[in-house]
């Protein structure tokens, strides 16, 4: 068996994802942006009323399948970084208290994403909110231990990104991709 070469970088609000897959790509890497921010944005451009703050069950049902679509053009054997996964929208079903869609539990063990998963804590130092990220810090610190239980649940090892410089964070993320395979 093939070791799958999708890596999924996850974690709470201001964890500095969206800075590690940046600095990543900016190193030649191949890395997709967090789905659920351009799902936000494409839907306010379209006046269409459909966010987590309002709408959860919708938009995660449009998150969900963005993810799924995405991940079936890439190729398989290629070295990927993920800003997020569809696993995170399941996690953030179970804190807004939504149903679980059984079809979501189904497809996401179908998924070609490597079982390590590098994992961003909350880091205070660097919360900030904006136009997409409206979560308090409280519901940050919730959304990150329900990820951490949704990714588990789902047979993921979480390795957790030290809290350093974006530079060492990308070297202990490499090194770890560099073992594996």
């Amino acid at each position: 068996m093939s070791i799958k070469s999708h890596y999924i970088i996850t974690g709470p609000p201001s964890s500095g994802k969206t800075s590690m897959i940046n600095h990543l790509e900016n190193l030649g890497y191949c890395c997709f942006p967090e789905i659920a921010r351009r799902v936000i944005k494409e839907n306010r451009m379209s006046n269409l009323n459909c966010f987590p703050w309002n709408n959860m069950k919708e938009f995660s049902n449009q998150v969900f399948r963005r993810n799924v679509e995405l991940l079936k053009t890439v190729n398989d054997n290629s070295l990927c970084f993920f800003d997020r996964s569809a696993v995170d929208v399941i996690a953030y079903m179970d804190v807004s208290n939504i149903k679980r869609n059984t079809s979501f539990n189904n497809e996401v063990s179908e998924l070609s994403y490597n079982k390590m998963v590098f994992f961003m804590p909350f880091w205070s130092q660097i919360y900030q909110n904006d136009n997409e990220r409206i979560e308090t810090k409280n519901q940050a610190i919730q959304i990150e231990n329900q990820l951490r239980i949704v990714y588990l649940e789902f047979g993921f090892e979480l390795v957790d990104v030290p809290k350093v410089n974006i530079s060492e964070r990308a070297n202990f993320i490499l090194k770890r991709v560099q073992k594996n395979n």
